[in-house]
């Protein structure tokens, strides 16, 4: 008895170890998956922002609303079908808001420091005179 008791205790103690773990590292495995999913639809979307030509990002932009709406918190998914349902009706939409909810609630994921204000956006385009110049032919001696 003496040895039987404590080789019991040692061994729930074991296997509750063992549930804990496991438990704690699937919980990891499932933040790190929504994290991952969502940084994607996160640049997808902001690849769409400004592009001259949306239907060529459409399919990456579709994937990201689809993942925000099963990954996302309650008012990401909110944001993503607005956004969605304002493009299919009006073929615009801004989605800042949705944007800012992703951007805080992955830095808080993440554990980054909190920032504030709204998304900028940099928008560059090439300059009419560098597209309209031609190389010079080569010289001929």
């Amino acid at each position: 008895m003496q040895i039987i008791i404590p080789a019991l205790v040692a061994l729930v103690v074991v296997a509750l170890t063992h549930l804990f773990t496991r438990h704690r590292d699937l919980e990891k495995e499932r933040r790190q998956q929504r994290i991952d999913y969502l940084v994607t639809a996160f640049r997808a979307l902001t690849k769409a922002v400004n592009h001259p030509r949306l239907y060529e990002v459409a399919d990456e932009l579709s994937q990201a609303i689809a993942n925000i709406q099963l990954f996302g918190t309650p008012e990401q998914v909110r944001l993503a079908q607005k956004f969605a349902t304002e493009l299919g009706t009006n073929k615009t939409a801004c989605m800042d808001d949705l944007l800012m909810q992703l951007r805080d609630n992955l830095r808080s994921e993440l554990g980054a420091d909190a920032v504030s204000g709204r998304v900028l956006w940099l928008h560059i385009e090439k300059n009419i005179d560098e597209q309209e110049r031609k190389p010079s032919p080569p010289a001929r001696g």
